[in-house]
């Protein structure tokens, strides 16, 4: 269940074995100013464009001073690719720890996975787009964008690739292009959906059409119940 008393809609995926149980070490105090500046950052994006936000507005949220900012970070993007850094990190941890798991089938993960993706873009949408524009001016943005974005793609193609090799999947195309193609798709809906004043409803459709889009990209049956 989360917060709100609603199951989870990415239960289906397995928590991450080498954290079970762990305590989290102990943050510097450098690591917890960087933090409240990044969850600074991510607030602020919730209530309005990147281009309408000083430095000294994330310091306040931060509870630092300008030049203590500044110490961190050089620039407002830098902190805002530092943001998303950190948010594609855990995506990225997630399905690593899924791919790692060798009983788990990405028939059954699939989904998961997605939802996964999904929720992330419903916490941090902002954030997301900020740096999508960010990437439309820069080269060196854009170029570090794509290694993030497709860097998922290899746990999805091994995989797919795996499941090939059970013969749970049938052949059908290069595992690593379908990979990636899966990762664009989901990547430039949710960035169309979440630039833009929408409804909740408008989100749950997106899940189930990227559910389904991304099954029938990869050879998977459709989810059950599907017309």
């Amino acid at each position: 269940m989360d917060d709100n008393g609603d199951e989870a809609l990415h239960s289906t995926l397995p928590p991450p074995a080498e954290v079970r149980g762990r305590r989290r070490p102990r943050l510097s105090r450098g690591d917890r100013r960087e933090a409240a500046i990044l969850d600074s950052v991510v607030e602020l994006l919730r209530e309005r464009p990147a281009r309408k936000i000083t430095i000294e507005e994330i310091a306040k949220g931060a509870g630092l001073s300008r030049p203590s900012v500044y110490f961190y970070f050089d620039s407002k993007q830098a902190i805002i690719d530092a943001a998303v850094q950190r948010v594609m990190g855990t995506l990225l941890s997630t399905a690593a720890a899924v791919a790692g798991d060798e009983e788990v089938t990405l028939q059954a993960s699939l989904d998961g996975l997605i939802n996964n993706v999904l929720d992330t873009w419903v916490e941090h949408g902002s954030l997301f787009c900020a740096a999508i524009d960010y990437v439309g001016r820069d080269m060196e943005a854009r170029i570090a964008w794509r290694d993030a974005l497709e860097a998922g793609a290899v746990e999805l193609a091994a995989m797919l690739e795996r499941d090939r090799g059970r013969g749970q999947v049938k052949p059908g195309g290069d595992a690593r292009a379908l990979a990636v193609a899966a990762h664009w798709m989901v990547e430039r809906n949710c960035y169309i959906l979440f630039s833009r004043e929408h409804t909740p409803a408008e989100e749950e459709a997106l899940r189930t059409t990227m559910v389904l889009s991304a099954r029938r990209l990869l050879g998977l049956p459709d989810p059950a119940g599907t017309v």
